[in-house]
């Protein structure tokens, strides 16, 4: 994946190393402000489409990139989202197979290219991508998951959605505490 301009390496990476990231400054221009706010369930109550996992069940509608934005202010649709592109493996199958969620797939469970993203490093988020995969897969798609997640993430004073990857354990929006993301996260 490309750097973008205006965002350190550390926040593109720790924040959304997701496929979506990698054409980030080409998609978010042309992306539908109502599904970028940091409102929860702003684009839910205007109906518009939203994209929440990436194909590699990173659920996406918590991360910085997607909800403020880089350095330079530019905001991360997604990679299920069809404005984007990418280089990344996942992505790219995923495109080809015409799927919307990894865990969608037939090949799921031995998917090597999956197993090998999300075991690289040791990533609590990558962890949780997976497991978010699982649930997908049992669920038979990702509504169910999504409404979890977006409670999960949401602030209880401020009721805004805020970032899972952040490492902090206050949010960014109110500063009052909030749960970061950790191992309780996976959990059954």
């Amino acid at each position: 994946m490309r750097k973008q301009n205006g965002t350190s390496r550390r926040e593109f990476v720790a924040c959304c190393v997701c496929a979506g990231c990698a054409g980030l400054a080409g998609a978010a221009d042309e992306a539908p402000k109502k599904t970028l706010t940091p409102l929860g369930g702003g684009a839910a109550a205007t109906g518009a489409k939203t994209y929440d996992f990436a194909f590699c069940g990173i659920y996406c509608s918590a991360c910085k990139l997607r909800l403020k934005g880089g350095d330079d202010g530019r905001k991360c649709v997604g990679c299920t989202s069809p404005k984007m592109e990418s280089q990344c493996a996942v992505f790219k199958c995923a495109k080809e197979r015409k799927i919307t969620a990894c865990g969608l797939c037939a090949d799921f469970e031995k998917c090597e290219k999956l197993k090998r993203y999300h075991s690289e490093g040791d990533h609590l988020y990558r962890k949780a991508a997976r497991k978010n995969c699982e649930r997908i897969k049992k669920d038979g798609g990702t509504d169910k998951l999504a409404a979890e997640q977006k409670t999960r993430w949401t602030c209880k004073a401020c009721k805004k959605t805020y970032f899972w990857a952040e490492g902090t354990d206050t949010c960014p929006w109110c500063k009052k505490p909030v749960e970061p993301l950790t191992e309780k996260d996976l959990e059954a």
